[in-house]
């Protein structure tokens, strides 16, 4: 990339030590994209439980002991990666209408899987499912102690739809940067829909679906392959009943997992909530979840 991104990658702190690990990958993914970086804590609105506690509550101070509690953070960060342009911010509020909000003017946004304070919710499931789903960008979740394989593959799910497209390229451009091969994981519990006959559990030829499901997959990669010649591609195809626990396996060897907002095909549950729910919080490295180009939206 030439040109440098003025979008910044945001990052979610909540002040737990499991937040370094995702202000880490968050540097390394600004130094990559040569964006600026900045730290976002979300300090929520407290519950007031009786009359008297509001005259002792004091929002400016709470959010000015934020300010100076983050900036630690902030400083950490800024004195491991020199020459990166580092901000931060203390916004009140929850953390996923936080980061959503953020996510507007950003290139990525960075969660990790769990955490406390500010980002309670950030036990899988919660704040990092309701930012993968709905942020305006791609969203990087990273687990608290993520493997360290530095030249481990980028692993992608594809399944042939617009979402599934949009996180080959995140991928393959990725792998590219990182000098580490792609691995290109094509899923299917049911047959591809052009297998011949009628498509039921119990009616189709395994075969033909399988061979029908590596051209599906080949057809995916062949375009991306042209754009980046270098890069080299690993496909896996495989027949199961549990598309996410393929995508998991994948992940075990990788440094980066890949995947679409949703999804059809071997994908079908990528309508958040089942195949990338599953993974974000158990993947065995960071997840990358992508969204299909508005565009692509109504097809």
């Amino acid at each position: 990339m030439n040109t440098p991104v003025t979008a910044p990658v945001v990052v979610g702190v909540d002040f737990s030590t499991d937040s370094r690990a995702a202000i880490e990958a968050a540097a390394q993914e600004a130094r990559q994209l040569r964006a600026p970086l900045r730290l976002v804590h979300a300090t929520p609105y407290p519950v007031v439980y009786a009359t008297a506690a509001i005259a002792t509550w004091d929002m400016d101070t709470v959010l000015r002991d934020a300010q100076q509690e983050l900036a630690t953070f902030t400083a950490e960060v800024a004195a491991r990666y020199p020459g990166l342009p580092v901000t931060q911010t203390v916004v009140a509020g929850g953390a996923s209408a936080v980061l959503l909000d953020q996510s507007r003017f950003a290139s990525l946004v960075v969660v990790g899987t769990r955490g406390h304070g500010g980002f309670t919710g950030l036990r899988a499931g919660s704040v990092s499912t309701q930012v993968a789903t709905h942020a305006a960008v791609p969203v990087l979740v990273v687990p608290a102690e993520p493997a360290a394989i530095p030249d481990g593959p980028v692993a992608v799910g594809v399944d042939g739809s617009p979402a599934a497209e949009a996180a080959l390229g995140f991928a393959i451009d990725h792998a590219a940067a990182r000098g580490v091969p792609l691995l290109a994981v094509y899923a299917w519990d049911v047959p591809p829909r052009h297998n011949l006959g009628p498509i039921t559990r119990t009616h189709y030829d395994p075969a033909e679906a399988q061979a029908e499901s590596e051209r599906l997959l080949a057809e995916a990669l062949a375009g991306w392959a042209d754009k980046y010649p270098d890069v080299p591609v690993r496909r896996r195809v495989v027949h199961s009943l549990s598309p996410a626990a393929c995508l998991r396996d994948a992940s075990a060897g990788a440094g980066l997992l890949v995947v679409g907002s949703r999804g059809r095909g071997g994908f079908t549950g990528l309508l958040l909530g089942s195949v990338s729910r599953s993974l974000i919080g158990h993947a065995r490295c960071p997840v990358a979840v992508v969204h299909a180009p508005h565009r692509d939206h109504h097809h």
